[in-house]
């Protein structure tokens, strides 16, 4: 119970059969924030008086600020990405279903299926959240480097930019039209 048939007569789990829980992707985002929280206590501890407040595109520091400014900022940051990611997770299974935008919603949206919905939410998000706190905790990890005379060559920052765009396109992509959402082939679990 729980399974499906596939054509080539192999079994996998649906997800509206998985374990009832934490995701994956929710625990990335909870580790991302814990690692995220270290590294501005870390830079609490290491950093001058004198932090990048901007950096330009060409690598160099247009701004200034205070350690106490980049820290403030970080964890202001910091909070509200976790709250955005996060929030909504917690808040799901009340959010109405006409407020919810996932692929296949005649199918996601039915009362039989929506726990399992949720759950893929909000494991989505955790995994967005987490990419996004990673590349956040990138670009204040490298403010501080520089701070500390250690500047990255101006393409570093491109190129890390690009992962994470690429990334999460790629992710929304796997979400909006791969088999993460798509329903069993004859879209009934039979239980």
């Amino acid at each position: 119970m729980g399974a499906i048939s596939n054509p080539g007569g192999t079994t996998q789990g649906h997800p509206d059969a998985a374990a009832r829980g934490v995701g994956a992707g929710v625990l990335a985002l909870w580790a991302a924030t814990a690692g995220y929280a270290a590294l501005l206590v870390w830079q609490g501890f290491v950093l001058p008086e004198a932090v990048p407040g901007h950096i330009g595109p060409d690598g160099g520091v247009t701004r200034w600020g205070s350690r106490t400014e980049h820290l403030i900022v970080g964890t202001v940051l910091g909070a509200v990405m976790v709250a955005a990611f996060a929030l909504p997770a917690v808040f799901i299974h009340r959010i109405d279903a006409a407020f919810l935008n996932v692929p296949h919603k005649e199918y996601w949206l039915r009362p039989e299926h929506r726990p399992a919905a949720q759950r893929m939410l909000a494991d989505d998000m955790g995994w967005m959240g987490a990419a996004t706190l990673v590349f956040i905790g990138f670009m204040m990890w490298q403010l501080g480097e520089v701070a500390r005379g250690r500047p990255f060559p101006s393409w570093v920052l491109w190129a890390a930019t690009g992962v994470f765009v690429a990334g999460v396109v790629a992710y929304s992509a796997w979400m909006s039209k791969g088999s993460r959402w798509r329903p069993p082939a004859d879209g009934d679990l039979r239980r």
